[in-house]
């Protein structure tokens, strides 16, 4: 309460009653200095609003970062973590918001599009701006298209990259890695699909920021040694893959695998649950689950382009 009076009173030079009957009904999360002094103010705050208070969906609102803290990336982060929290506690619905005409570009780069003609709201140009729902049909999309964008870099690498050695992965042990890693989670999830969600433990900030960790690290230039080592190459170097039909088959199986999860997970309780164990980012929600997956493509089309780069 103390840095959004800084922000929206004080330093916006806005005289208007910040504390309102919508507080008592919101989630707030909020980002503070380590060890910081009792009563000292937090770096970022933001409030989520229940549907049917301000809008008919969720609403995130009150966004607010210290001036310290402004450009190095903590306003984005709050956000991100607002999304998630949203988008678990109210699952099934998209989140529209009241955004400060200004900041348009970066909620855009969230995912928001604005909605409408602008608005003054407190003399401050506002403009609505929504999100639509995160649901298995937007994840799906986003793994299709990554796939073939993956596919187009395949067929790209020169004769002598798409095979590996004993040492080394090719462009063929890479779609064969990604193709048995992605039957392993497919059928890891049916068989988590017999449990009761409610008997599940619940997501949280910290599962959150588990999924959140792992996509960064899979975006990341690090490199990743094989969980498996020797296990996936397959096929051995010498013999003859149909690469055409590898990415059709890899297709088929992703389709088949969201069309089981539609059946299975049709209650939006499992959206509020943790049902994947990653084995090294641990226990994750189905969203993490789903961005873990297109993560995994992206980062192995990074690894293709390495692959291209070193072919003799």
């Amino acid at each position: 309460m103390r840095l959004r009076s800084e922000v929206f009173v004080v330093e916006q030079n806005c005289v208007y009653l910040d504390l309102d009957d919508k507080d008592a009904l919101s989630i707030h999360l909020f980002a503070c200095e380590e060890e910081a002094a009792p009563g000292a103010a937090a770096r970022a705050v933001v409030r989520l609003v229940p549907p049917g208070v301000s809008y008919d969906e969720p609403s995130i609102g009150r966004v607010a970062i210290d001036l310290a803290s402004r450009g190095s990336g903590l306003g984005e982060e709050l956000m991100t973590r607002a999304i998630r929290a949203c988008y678990r506690t109210w699952p099934g619905c998209g989140i529209r918001i009241s955004a400060q005409q200004y900041l348009i570009v970066f909620y855009e780069r969230l995912g928001f599009s604005t909605v409408g003609e602008g608005y003054l709201e407190d003399d401050i140009p506002h403009i609505q701006m929504f999100r639509p729902w995160d649901g298995l049909a937007a994840w799906q999309s986003r793994h299709e298209a990554m796939v073939h964008a993956f596919a187009d870099h395949l067929r790209a690498l020169p004769a002598n990259a798409l095979q590996g050695t004993k040492s080394q992965w090719g462009g063929l042990q890479v779609l064969e890695h990604l193709m048995r890693s992605e039957h392993g989670t497919w059928s890891y999830l049916a068989k988590k699909g017999q449990a009761d969600p409610d008997n599940l433990p619940a997501c949280d900030m910290h599962s959150d920021a588990r999924g959140l960790e792992l996509v960064r690290a899979l975006e990341s230039d690090a490199r990743w040694k094989d969980p498996t080592p020797g296990s996936l190459l397959s096929p051995a170097p010498g013999s003859h893959v149909d690469v055409e039909q590898a990415v059709a088959d890899w297709l088929k199986g992703i389709a088949e695998g969201y069309n089981q999860l539609s059946a299975v997970y049709a209650s939006q309780a499992w959206w509020k649950v943790q049902v994947f164990k990653h084995p090294i980012a641990g226990r994750l929600g189905l969203t993490d689950t789903l961005a873990f997956g297109v993560a995994h493509v992206r980062h192995h089309l990074h690894q293709l382009k390495r692959i291209a780069e070193s072919a003799p």
